[in-house]
């Protein structure tokens, strides 16, 4: 029965594709709010830039659960050609459909939320795994893209909306309890297998246990950590060379088996925090914050303009793999406070 109820919510994240055929019966049984029929302007856009658009199919209409609209748009390919249409020739033709048909994993929907957002706008990877078990709390609201009607929504519910309301035609696939040791491989490994994972989580446990999987598998890791005013980019290219250690070599292996095999409390993850990030590349401001979480701070203090850059620094890394431009491994600091 819980599976069933699981199953029946995660269709309610998905919207529906109708055609005209069945339209006026799906309208008797739905509750509808909104009707919104951009196709004729869509069509209009598409004539000036795409020669050939003649009298065909008349596109769908897209119906979203979550809000009650139903919205009549250009079929896939031509809502895609249309809608990536700016990127070029800064990104050639054939260059977005590799980026489209590139299959991305995010783990943490924070920072990870700019992240997948960044991607759809773009028009990069059609096809994505989410994961996060938490819902969205008023205090995400300074760097998650949302309003306060969003609070106590599953983060997991409210990116895939976000995604779905740029790209109805995207295929996304929903970890809405986070990862664990019992789908962790699944995630990593599990059909569609992502090219490449964004890991933006605080647990020091999965976030090690992602990268051995991703490793065995061959499947590149980029972690981008928000430190104030700086963006640390660890970029660990599991595909180019599975011998390649774990958070680069950052972090001594002793350290990697302690928090493997530990009970890892509050006082515990600050300090590992520390180690895996550097003090070297933390304010004094962070580093004066620290003893504050869990107490006057609900958790590490990040800021919403920096979170927003990582989604655009982000989209250029994806593309630089998937590309098969050159991005090897390692990490590197980029600080703004250098302008």
């Amino acid at each position: 029965m819980g599976e069933e109820i699981k199953k029946k919510k995660i269709e309610h994240m998905k919207p529906i594709i109708l055609s005209e055929d069945g339209l006026e019966n799906f309208k008797k049984t739905n509750k509808i709010w909104r009707v919104c029929d951009v196709y004729g302007s869509q069509r209009a856009e598409l004539a000036k830039i795409k020669s050939g658009v003649g009298d065909e199919p008349p596109g769908h209409w897209i119906y979203y659960p979550w809000s009650g609209e139903l919205i009549h748009i250009l079929a896939e390919n031509d809502y895609f050609f249309l809608r990536t249409n700016r990127n070029r020739n800064l990104i050639t033709e054939a260059e977005q459909k590799k980026l489209y048909d590139f299959p991305v994993a995010m783990v943490g929907l924070s920072v990870g939320n700019s992240i997948a957002l960044s991607l759809a706008y773009g028009g990069f990877s059609g096809t994505m795994k989410l994961s996060d078990r938490d819902n969205l709390e008023t205090g995400n609201l300074n760097r998650i893209r949302a309003g306060v009607s969003n609070v106590n929504i599953p983060k997991v519910e409210l990116t895939a909306r976000q995604i779905y309301e740029i790209n109805p035609y995207a295929d996304l696939h929903l970890f809405s309890d986070g990862l664990n040791n019992g789908n962790v491989a699944g995630f990593v490994a599990g059909d569609p297998k992502p090219k490449l994972i964004f890991e933006e989580i605080d647990d020091f446990k999965m976030k090690i246990k992602i990268r051995l999987t991703a490793r065995g598998v061959g499947v590149p890791v980029i972690m981008l950590t928000n430190l104030g005013d700086s963006i640390l980019v660890d970029v660990e290219r599991y595909d180019l060379d599975k011998n390649t250690k774990v958070f680069n070599g950052k972090v001594e292996e002793k350290i990697i088996n302690e928090i493997l095999n530990g009970s890892i409390g509050l006082e515990e993850e600050k300090k590992y925090a520390v180690q895996i990030v550097g003090r070297e590349n933390l304010s004094q401001r962070i580093i004066e914050s620290l003893p504050e979480i869990g107490k006057t701070l609900a958790g590490r203090p990040q800021l919403g303009g920096t979170v927003a850059a990582c989604g655009g620094l982000a989209a250029y890394l994806a593309r630089k793999i998937a590309l098969g431009e050159l991005l090897p491994s390692g990490r590197k600091l980029l600080r703004f406070d250098l302008w």
